[in-house]
């Protein structure tokens, strides 16, 4: 019986003892042509890096810095699409032009190449081992880099990027993300500082409450921790920017929560908005807008989509207050008769509830898919009286695409709308008969002598 040989240990090479800090020729070259851009682009002469020796030159990129990269926090369970959505948001957030657009410098150059340069340069500034000419520059580069605070600033875009992607994803009745202080660390064995962004989760926070003899479950409106923060901010609004009349002792801070009726209501109505965006849009509404409408004694939240200076109402939130929080019940879309434009609408055209959702008025898609301008009578009420015609050009925006009419859905529409005025022509003409008769029985009476006992 043959006898088992033992195995021979395979040695393996030690690690190194310190980074290995070369970089091919090609990839100095690229970062040094980039640093002159980044240069120019400040209002700096690029000349001032030729004081520079070539070893020196290779000294400042030595370190490379990666672009930011979006990865779930250790015990946080994060879709993965949802992360490749983050990601892909914010490296096309980076890849936006900074400065003078002649100069090609994007905000990505500056996260990576421009940090770079400026921690190397903060770093021969501390050794002060060059000679003075060489010093200068370094002294006069970095005075521009602080004065004009790049860093931070592109440091405020990651933030802000990777913010508007998590006001898109989280849902109150379902999960809120948050992001985890920026990190940067070291890559193992590779001279590589790797600045990364840790997505957190947070659970929902739920409230039961009683509204008409019912019992019902509302969710918390919530906006993930940011940057330094640990704890999820919840939305409040003062009562006072409610009712405007309430008596300083009586104002308080309202903790504001939403019923997942009122998003299932958001979503049939606002039916051609990404999800994405329509999650942003109620969390904005919700937590920073919080725009205020009242109308026949009812006091409404504006669904608001803003744009350039100003904002655009495309819905609204009904709400009950109840001890210390606002409660949203239900979301209505411009036309209902309960709303300013949809009071103003129903009083000019007279058209039931059941015709409104019957064309399809309810819903946003009717002002994308239906040419208003083909019909007089509806474009009258809604572009001349109510200015709704801005609508369409939300489609402009980044949000979606804008595409042509839908044709049927107009010869659809411009058929009920053609038969209404012939019926109110119709109708018109009854009252003017019917009044010429009643003028004419006046004149005969008032002609006829009175025969009557003199």
């Amino acid at each position: 019986m043959a006898k088992n040989k033992k195995r021979k240990k395979v040695q393996r090479a030690a690690p190194p003892s310190h980074l290995t800090l070369k970089h091919s020729q090609s990839y100095l070259d690229a970062c040094y042509a980039t640093a002159r851009r980044i240069i120019r682009a400040v209002g700096e002469d690029d000349a001032l890096l030729d004081v520079f020796t070539k070893r020196q030159k290779q000294d400042l990129f030595r370190i490379v810095i990666s672009p930011p990269y979006v990865a779930a926090k250790q015990g946080h369970k994060v879709p993965k699409t949802f992360l490749l959505y983050i990601q892909e948001n914010l490296t096309m957030y980076l890849k936006r032009k900074v400065y003078n657009e002649e100069f090609g410098v994007t905000w990505m150059d500056i996260v990576t190449v421009g940090q770079c340069l400026i921690l190397s340069l903060e770093a021969e500034e501390e050794l002060d081992r060059m000679v003075p000419p060489q010093m200068t520059v370094v002294k006069r580069l970095l005075a521009v880099f602080r004065k004009e605070d790049i860093f931070s600033e592109s440091q405020r875009l990651i933030i802000d990027s990777v913010k508007v992607s998590l006001l898109s994803l989280s849902q109150p009745n379902f999960r809120t993300y948050g992001l985890d202080a920026l990190q940067t660390v070291m890559a193992t064995n590779r001279p590589v500082l790797q600045n990364m962004q840790y997505i957190t989760t947070h659970e929902c926070q739920k409230l039961h409450f009683t509204y008409h003899n019912k019992e019902r479950v509302a969710f918390r409106v919530l906006v993930g921790p940011m940057g330094e923060e640990t704890e999820c901010i919840g939305g409040i609004i003062p009562r006072s920017k409610l009712f405007p009349d309430t008596r300083p002792k009586y104002d308080r801070l309202l903790d504001i929560y939403i019923q997942s009726h009122a998003l299932h209501r958001l979503k049939e109505r606002i039916d051609t908005l990404h999800p994405t965006v329509r999650n942003q849009l109620v969390l904005l509404s919700l937590m920073y807008t919080q725009k205020v409408i009242e109308c026949d004694g009812r006091v409404y939240l504006a669904y608001v989509m803003p744009q350039a200076s100003h904002e655009r109402i495309i819905g609204y939130f009904a709400f009950t207050i109840e001890g210390g929080n606002l409660l949203v019940l239900t979301f209505l879309p411009l036309l209902s008769q309960h709303v300013p434009e949809g009071k103003v609408f129903y009083e000019q055209l007279h058209l039931s509830h059941e015709d409104i959702k019957h064309l399809g008025m309810d819903k946003l898609s009717f002002f994308y898919d239906v040419d208003i301008e083909q019909i007089p009578m509806l474009k009258k009420v809604l572009f001349d009286k109510l200015h709704l015609n801005y609508i369409r050009k939300l489609y402009s925006t980044a949000y979606t695409k804008e595409e042509p009419f839908n044709e049927k859905r107009t010869a659809f529409v411009k058929h009920f709308f053609a038969k209404i005025e012939e019926s109110m022509q119709e109708t018109m003409q009854e009252t003017m008969q019917e009044t010429i008769e009643e003028d004419i029985q006046e004149t005969i009476q008032e002609n006829i002598p009175d025969h009557g006992e003199e």
